[in-house]
């Protein structure tokens, strides 16, 4: 009897939205510098009691089959994303020696376009299936990242022939193309999931298109031009973003999540600019031909110690959430003060931590429940310090793979949810 009460308390506190961290937490330690896969689990605070759908961690594909990798990722995430072995540029990457005639068939779109495209054994999907094993093997799912970016895609995909040294094609050819590469990816994907994984499926959330925004955003203009993007340069608007999440939706299973993901997302015109594109992706979901699907919105978090002001933060995650869509957490890190480009200083380790608290406070008074959308995961961009992309500015959880008071406050948001 006692039991059953206990179970019947848990389903309704969880049916109440009054779902807390986990109970069987232990003190602090004195010494906060302990090894990542002896300190409490992130996991089992922020997942295994309901409170999000995912933790996870960015992680090179090479480093999934390590050991020490993949024990504390079992200990604290149920979730990677691959740094770079899953944009264009990797899955492309055998375009960069040409593409001859004889490697060449004949594609046709949704539109009725027929154009050539590289035969399929020119996508090369080695190194993510590769990865695709390791996941599988300890019991963790995949955020797919990236499907649409202006960077790391070659030349080469858009110029006439496939060849960087021929001027750009035209919309309708683009268009197809996209078509063409995004049916290539999900296919392939399910073909992996069907043949080695009993039809589960190994990625759960697609980034479906990557920082399309201008950092110069305006009111008028708001999307990366011309000069960076290709995509911008070809289409002039927003049409290849609706495109992306037409053919999204036309090729994906209907249970994965399909996400626009950018930075500085709650940045002014930059803000106004992401629910424009939100918008125009939502007016074509009634589309009779080629509807449109977008789930989730990506807040990369890019961030630096006390900017943005939680205010200002939690305010862009509610204008997303009343657009219809939960909100992911995707590439998460938290820096010192900008200095200029890609240089960092590095946070003192105690405001760090305040604003990793501050941070996790939001997303659990704004999570998902069972009658609002809210927030369903975070990833961080990386497990170390050390191998970060901003590692001269310490902007993670672990050093060394061992715990930082970042860390700590990241815990120490559950213990006083």
């Amino acid at each position: 009897m006692k039991k059953l009460l206990i179970t019947f308390s848990l389903v309704s506190a969880a049916l109440l939205g009054l779902v807390s961290c986990g109970t069987d937490k232990k003190p602090e330690p004195v010494n906060k510098n302990i090894s990542w896969t002896e300190a409490p689990s992130l996991k089992e605070a922020y997942v295994d009691t309901g409170l999000f759908e995912h933790i996870g961690f960015a992680v090179p594909a090479m480093n999934l089959s390590k050991a020490n990798i993949q024990n504390g990722l079992k200990h604290h995430a149920t979730s990677v994303t691959l740094e770079n072995e899953f944009k264009p540029d990797s899955i492309m990457r055998n375009f960069s020696n040409g593409i001859g005639a004889a490697a060449m068939e004949p594609f046709t779109s949704s539109k009725g376009i027929t154009i050539d495209v590289p035969k399929q054994n020119k996508l090369n999907f080695d190194t993510v299936d590769k990865a695709f094993f390791d996941c599988m093997d300890m019991g963790i799912k995949m955020r797919g990242h990236v499907l649409v970016w202006h960077s790391q895609t070659p030349k080469a995909f858009f110029c006439e022939d496939f060849s960087s040294s021929k001027p750009l094609v035209n919309a309708d050819v683009m268009e197809a193309r996209q078509e063409w590469y995004i049916k290539s990816v999900f296919e392939h994907v399910q073909q992996w999931e069907n043949s080695v994984n009993k039809g589960e499926h190994i990625i759960y959330a697609w980034d479906v298109v990557n920082e399309a925004l201008s950092d110069s955003a305006n009111s008028v203009n708001y999307l990366r031009d011309g000069g960076t993007s290709n995509w911008f340069k070809i289409f002039k608007n927003d049409e290849y973003i609706v495109n992306a999440f037409r053919y999204a939706n036309k090729y994906a299973p209907s249970d994965v999540l399909l996400c626009y993901n950018d930075y500085n997302e709650f940045q002014g015109d930059k803000h106004l600019g992401y629910l424009k594109i939100l918008d125009a992706v939502i007016a074509a979901r009634d589309d009779a031909e080629l509807p449109a699907r977008i789930d989730v919105a990506g807040m990369q978090s890019h961030n630096q110690a006390g900017w943005p002001s939680p205010a200002e933060y939690e305010n862009c995650i509610r204008n997303f959430i009343n657009k219809g869509l939960d909100v992911q957490i995707t590439e998460l890190d938290i820096t010192g003060s900008w200095k200029g480009g890609n240089n960092f200083d590095r946070p003192d380790p105690a405001v760090q931590a305040k604003t990793y608290t501050a941070y996790f406070n939001i997303y659990q008074k704004l999570r998902k429940t069972e009658t609002s959308h809210g927030v369903t995961g975070i990833t961080f961009w990386g497990i170390n310090d050390e191998v970060s992309w901003r590692g001269a500015a310490t902007p993670l959880l672990f050093s060394n793979y061992k715990t930082k008071d970042a860390f700590w406050g990241v815990l120490n948001a559950c213990e006083k949810s």
